[in-house]
């Protein structure tokens, strides 16, 4: 994109001193030797006007192409979001989560709730934080856990703690795994420890 940009602004510049040369010159060094009667096909002055400002309007074209491609490279860099939004973000999780009663993505090495917290981080950015699994204090089936996460920014790191519980009222018979937990949670600055 910088090479592209570069060659717009040089292009520019040299329409530039087209259209602040001698158009009239210009025409007579080049162009009257195509004629046998150059002084009778030489244009008018509105004539060499229109050159020098189509000279301008392509400079002004180059220019824009050349501002247009910085502004191109600029989004695809990522917008990143900073440590205090991460935090921000990653205590909104823990408060949706705290209190609620849900059933986990069971199959998942990445954690159980990884499927539920990823798209609530989501923000306006394009490298929207993920939350990566630390620490589990073993299988959530049947008994329930403790998962810790990690949520991190370009300036630090988010811890997210989550304890599950099966919940007192499951929606299959009496026996059988449960499929519903209460889950608790809640979000400290820092990495995670047990």
């Amino acid at each position: 994109m910088t090479g592209f940009a570069v060659f717009m602004v040089l292009f520019g510049v040299a329409f530039v001193a087209l259209g602040l040369a001698d158009q009239r010159a210009i025409w007579w060094r080049f162009q009257a030797r195509r004629h046998a009667d150059a002084a009778s096909a030489e244009p008018s002055d509105a004539g060499f006007l229109v050159q020098r400002l189509l000279c301008f309007a392509a400079a002004g074209l180059a220019f824009w192409g050349s501002w247009s491609s910085f502004q191109l490279g600029a989004l695809s860099r990522p917008d990143r979001a900073g440590q205090a939004e991460v935090f921000e973000r990653t205590v909104a999780v823990a408060d949706w989560l705290d209190g609620s009663t849900m059933f986990p993505v069971l199959a998942s090495d990445d954690g159980s709730w990884v499927e539920r917290v990823d798209p609530e981080l989501r923000g306006p950015e394009r490298d929207d934080p993920t939350a990566v699994l630390v620490w589990r204090s073993g299988a959530l089936d049947p008994r329930g856990n403790v998962e810790h996460y990690e949520v991190s920014s370009q300036d630090g790191t988010t811890c997210l703690k989550v304890t599950a519980v099966p919940s007192p009222e499951q929606p299959g018979p009496e026996g059988m795994s449960p499929s519903y937990f209460d889950v608790r949670a809640d979000a400290s600055e820092g990495s995670c420890t047990k």
